[in-house]
């Protein structure tokens, strides 16, 4: 919202009077900025720098003075690249010379897993008065976390001038992150923005400007800077694994509330955060080993659920997702991206039954949780059973079932059909790559059968993982490919029945004019024949039928003379 209460969604209809318009003195249009104060105004780091004086214009307030404005060095983060070629920073700050109305500032708004449509203004070249683009969040990107912004259609990539310009959430009606920059590539276009919490890990003084819950719990960050820990490479390698989204998306693990462990588990929570990712932090751990580092924005929460009860902690996730109103569990399941949540001290929640009731659809939904207890024992070793390792089982033998139905079901119903019917022409491909996928899944299947017992671990569950994805393509190839041949077979008996019915009737009248009946016969036998051939060429067979009824349909030569 406004500082006047306006909601941000209702600008979508016209110009935001929180838009600002950045010119050089010589009044070209260099980008887009948002007023978050009187005297501040956010914008992109390439579209302004220090030193220089801009020119700051509210164009959706009509009758109001341009403003002078500059920047200072302190508050400009230039676009950098890493040896990856990741973009981080592209940030600045401009200190207007005069304050503008406060009433129409606007504020920045944190908000966990960008997903969704999303709205922003800018100013495409020759429209100086701006207009709104519309795109989806696509993903993150990148070691900054910076986040893809697909256009609606191709006429609304955002051109240079948008650069800056705010992005407007659809669902929570708020200011989520500026535009920053283009790529514009052969067959792709995209946008990018900067997320409220990547700006606010770059420019901490802007958090005076923002609302929406911090992803980490005050209890549960770390000074990675500090020396108040020793790292637990193993556990810093495996919080990295599920931070990376390797293995199996719910982890149950027990760390004690202090110690080398506890300190390990605080480190990977803070650096794994948008806003406390920083260079500061990220510099203290470059010599740590990569493996042991994950990436920003791998989590949308990260709560120590210490007495909370379990509509506690659901409206804690909602918040952060953006959900209002209505934050019961079913409706992460309408999320575009999963929910990717930590939640500390399980054991020490206010009802932790049923906390581990709503834990257990989330996951069922797609979440991906790491559970964390204070004490080994029965309700860790429970939720193990529940979250991880009794259906990571289910997945097993629902895969053992794939694999058998394709072997045993399948790709013998597709043999039974190819010995009665032939494929339809430029199809044989598609029949080529069932059986082919039949011959492969023989081969899985054997390799399945003789898994060692370390391969089905949880940490190694994207195995699993690409074990289904490739049956389940060789499985949808095969029904499709029976169901097309059933769909011959089918136009094979019409075609039969029809040849059944017309016979009858054509040597009734074939009779009456004598030697057509012999024609007739021998067309009858022809087209019986080919559709009782095996495999049936069903388009030979249907030519051949054609020319039967054709022939039995046509008046004979009496009966032309008659008329």
């Amino acid at each position: 919202m406004t500082r006047t209460g306006e909601r941000v969604v209702t600008s979508r209809l016209r110009t935001p009077s929180w838009i600002a318009r950045i010119e050089a003195p010589d009044g070209r249009v260099l980008g887009a900025g948002v007023l978050l104060a009187r005297d501040r105004v956010l914008t992109a780091g390439h579209v302004v720098g220090p030193g220089p004086r801009y020119t700051v214009r509210l164009v959706g307030v009509p009758g109001l003075a341009a403003v002078a404005a500059t920047v200072r060095a302190d508050e400009h983060v230039p676009q950098r690249q890493d040896a990856f070629g990741d973009r981080s920073g592209d940030l600045a700050l401009l200190r207007l010379a005069a304050p503008l109305p406060a009433e129409h500032t606007t504020r920045l708004y944190r908000l966990a897993a960008p997903h969704g449509p999303v709205s922003m203004y800018g100013f495409p070249d020759g429209d100086d008065g701006g207009r709104w683009h519309g795109a989806t969040l696509v993903a993150a990107r990148g070691r900054d976390s910076q986040v893809q912004l697909r256009p609606l259609t191709p006429g609304e990539l955002a051109a240079p001038g948008f650069s800056g310009g705010g992005v407007v959430d659809h669902a929570t009606d708020q200011v989520i992150g500026i535009v920053l920059s283009v790529d514009d590539g052969p067959g792709y276009a995209f946008s990018y923005m900067s997320p409220t919490e990547t700006i606010l890990s770059h420019l901490p003084q802007v958090a005076a400007w923002t609302d929406g819950a911090e992803a980490v719990d005050p209890r549960l960050r770390s000074d990675t800077g500090t020396t108040t820990g020793r790292l637990d490479l193993p556990f810093a390698t495996q919080l990295t694994a599920w931070f990376r989204g390797a293995g199996w998306p719910v982890l149950v693990t027990v760390v004690p509330a202090a110690g080398d462990r506890a300190w390990t588990l605080q480190r990977a929570v803070t650096l794994a955060d948008r806003e406390l990712r920083t260079h500061r932090n990220t510099s203290a751990v470059s010599h740590d080993p990569p493996e042991t580092v994950p990436p920003a924005g791998a989590h949308d929460l990260a709560l120590d659920v210490t007495g909370l009860t379990a509509a506690e902690v659901m409206d804690r996730i909602a918040e952060r997702l953006g959900i209002r109103d209505d934050p019961r569990p079913e409706r992460l399941g309408t999320l575009r991206l999963p929910l990717a949540a930590v939640l500390v001290a399980v054991d020490r929640a206010a009802e932790p039954d049923a906390l581990l009731g709503l834990l257990d659809r989330l996951a069922r939904q797609g979440a991906r949780l790491l559970l964390v207890f204070r004490r080994p024992g029965e309700r860790a070793g429970g939720a193990a059973d529940l979250l991880v390792h009794r259906p990571l089982r289910e997945r097993w033998t629902r895969l053992h079932a794939e694999l058998r139905r394709i072997t045993d079901e399948l790709g013998p119903a597709l043999d039974v059909r190819q010995d009665r019917v032939l494929p339809a022409p430029g199809t044989r491909h598609l029949l080529d790559r069932a059986e082919s996928g039949v011959r492969r899944t023989r081969m899985l299947r054997a390799w399945v059968a003789h898994t060692p017992e370390h391969e089905r671990e949880p940490g190694r569950a994207d195995l699993l993982f690409t074990f289904e994805d490739a049956v389940g393509r060789r499985r949808r190839r095969l029904e499709q490919a029976v169901a097309m041949l059933d769909a011959r077979l089918r136009r094979r008996e019409e075609l039969l029945g029809r040849v059944g019915a017309e016979w009858p009737l054509c040597r009734q009248r074939a009779t009456a004019h004598g030697d057509r009946v012999v024609e007739a016969y021998r067309l009858y036998e022809h087209a019986l024949s080919l559709l009782r051939q095996t495999p049936c060429d069903i388009e030979r067979a249907e030519t051949a039928v054609e020319a039967f009824v054709g022939f039995c349909s046509a008046p004979a030569p009496e009966e032309e003379g008659a008329s």
